[in-house]
């Protein structure tokens, strides 16, 4: 971590989780060909209606009857028992994708298909302006994790609010929401399909669908209502940052943001600005925190944790720790 006082008079502190690790984006490769350079998804809000693969195409679907998971981090607690979090499979995520494609075709129509997006992410970890990388839990991901075990074992967030911005497998939030009580906890990815395939199976995997045991591989979704009731405590926002604050609707303080996360995010320079003006517009004065895990530099796309630091120092809005 990093420690300055850019100002004494601050709205709120953003602390920043430096992982010191300088590994260039695999195959990273911002070809247009297939999309025109300054497409983007809108923002918007995803409202959750039902769980299970409906053939109505009115009813987007969400999960199929049963999931395949893995372990993805453990906490090491001398006085408690660990915490243990799981991830839907790839492999399953795949395998749904390629059963329901021409069902995602109808629902919506004027987007590119799920299939699509696995195409393109063969030789690609990110698609700009298409696809954002939300299918892979990235290394920060886990870090944050890790630090955020440590920082608020003993913490009690109960009545916070939690907001994660690009939120792909949702690990770091998933973790705050499945070791703290009457905690607000909402997911932001810029793909829809990320946040049905991959970002709400790993809610209900860590939460009302946890397996009782370590060899337990598959869950299956044999209650509907109590998963919609699980999802029903959070909101969903797919899109771009830019539509994201008009979206979020904050109208006061007391509406906004505890604690806001983020990991690896800010690859690219272009995101940096719009990652700060999200946490600007909804971190909660004067005692939010935002999380933010990054690199330290991206070799090849300019983003990293330096040039989103000069920012903040820029500004003076934020103290950094």
């Amino acid at each position: 971590s990093a420690d300055l006082d850019l100002s004494e008079e601050v709205e709120s502190s953003v602390e920043t989780h430096v992982q010191e690790n300088n590994s260039q984006l695999s195959n990273f490769n911002e070809n247009h060909s297939i999309l025109d350079k300054n497409s983007h998804i809108p923002a918007s809000e995803l409202i959750i209606t039902r769980i299970f693969v409906s053939k109505d195409p009115i009813m987007p679907f969400v999960l199929p009857s049963s999931l395949m998971i893995e372990r993805v981090f453990t906490s090491i607690m001398n006085d408690k028992e660990p915490t243990v979090l799981y991830k839907r499979c790839l492999s399953d995520i795949k395998f749904q994708i390629a059963q329901n494609d021409e069902l995602e075709s109808e629902v919506n129509q004027n987007s590119h298909s799920t299939a699509k997006i696995l195409e393109l992410t063969v030789d690609n970890d990110v698609v700009h302006g298409f696809y954002e990388g939300g299918l892979k839990t990235w290394e920060c991901s886990l870090d944050l994790v890790e630090y955020l075990s440590i920082k608020l074992k003993d913490v009690n967030l109960s009545g916070n609010k939690v907001l994660e911005l690009g939120c792909g497998s949702a690990l770091p939030s998933i973790y705050l929401l499945s070791t703290q009580h009457s905690l607000c906890v909402d997911f932001q990815d810029y793909n829809e399909d990320v946040l049905k395939l991959v970002t709400i199976p790993n809610i209900l995997i860590n939460t009302v669908l946890r397996p009782q045991s370590d060899d337990i591989l598959e869950l299956d979704i044999v209650e509907e209502t109590s998963c919609l009731n699980q999802l029903k405590n959070s909101r969903f926002f797919k899109g771009d940052w830019n539509e994201l604050t008009d979206i979020l609707n904050l109208h006061s303080n007391q509406e906004k943001y505890d604690i806001i996360l983020s990991s690896e995010t800010i690859y690219n320079l272009n995101s940096i600005p719009k990652l700060y003006n999200v946490i600007k517009h909804a971190l909660k004065y004067p005692n939010g925190v935002a999380y933010i895990a990054t690199k330290t530099i991206y070799f090849g796309v300019g983003g990293g944790i330096l040039p989103f630091r000069q920012l903040i120092e820029k500004e003076q809005v934020f103290e950094v720790n």
